[in-house]
């Protein structure tokens, strides 16, 4: 099933901020590999565009409503009301520049790995250490409590988080990044 690139009018069955071609010119610019068939890629487009979209508290608000259901549109971009770390107002008609090369760098993540940016996650699962005796039988282990949170296990990309950080909400920083208050 052929990708569904968001243009800029908020569609209702967008499925990607980056078209297959502009990922290769990405990648090609940069001198990154990319070696799968078409499908592959745009498969791995579409889960960096869900991933973008959905883990992030944007500035400003959709253009054309929360969801696709009754009309509004499927993904976080284009929003409107949005105004970068310099000052400058975002058009509310585009996928900004910024969104777009982050989704090729997560794109380029999810096709190396698939899932990476969302892996499965058992908090009971993290083990600190484990005791294994040969002798008379003895066992011990200590679960990883310290941060339990699904966040905790995502990789965090700098390169994305430095994209994208000027267009995210004020104050809220984000499901992935947190924020910080000095007091």
């Amino acid at each position: 099933m052929p990708i569904v690139v968001e243009d800029g009018t908020g569609k209702t069955d967008a499925t990607a901020f980056i078209s297959l071609a502009y990922f290769k010119a990405y990648c090609d610019a940069r001198g990154h590999t990319y070696g799968a068939d078409d499908t592959l890629i745009e498969q791995a487009i579409v889960r960096a565009t869900a991933y973008l979209s959905d883990s992030y508290r944007w500035a400003g608000e959709r253009i054309r409503g929360r969801s696709a259901i009754g009309g509004g549109q499927a993904l976080a971009w284009p929003r409107s009301d949005v105004v970068d770390d310099d000052g400058y107002s975002v058009p509310a008609d585009s996928v900004p520049d910024e969104i777009q090369r982050a989704t090729a760098e997560v794109a380029r993540r999810e096709l190396s790995t698939p899932g990476a940016m969302t892996p499965d996650y058992t908090p009971s699962e993290r083990v600190k250490s484990k005791t294994v005796k040969a002798g008379p039988v003895s066992s011990a282990t200590e679960y990883d409590l310290s941060r339990t949170d699904a966040d905790s296990v995502r990789p965090v990309l700098l390169v994305v988080r430095d994209l994208i950080g000027p267009l995210l909400a004020r104050g809220g920083g984000s499901m992935i990044q947190g924020s910080a208050v000095r007091v």
